[in-house]
């Protein structure tokens, strides 16, 4: 079976104030596509100001899981 290649949007911010808008907006911008796949969408901070969301099979379609990486 080939797996499709996850779906990635990167988040990075100076102002606090703006994480949760520029996060919402790319988990709703990948929720289409997760569907599509029958996957979940991961949140990952990987530095200060800096978060990955991507699709991922690891992940419970229809579920968005967030972790420090």
């Amino acid at each position: 079976m080939i797996q499709a290649p996850n779906l990635i949007r990167r988040v990075s911010v100076t102002d606090a104030g703006m994480l949760d808008d520029l996060l919402n907006s790319a988990v709703e911008s990948l929720i289409p596509d997760a569907l599509a796949l029958s996957e979940g969408i991961r949140v990952t901070r990987t530095g200060p100001g800096d978060y990955t969301v991507e699709t991922t099979p690891d992940v419970t379609c229809g579920y968005t899981i967030c972790e420090a990486h």
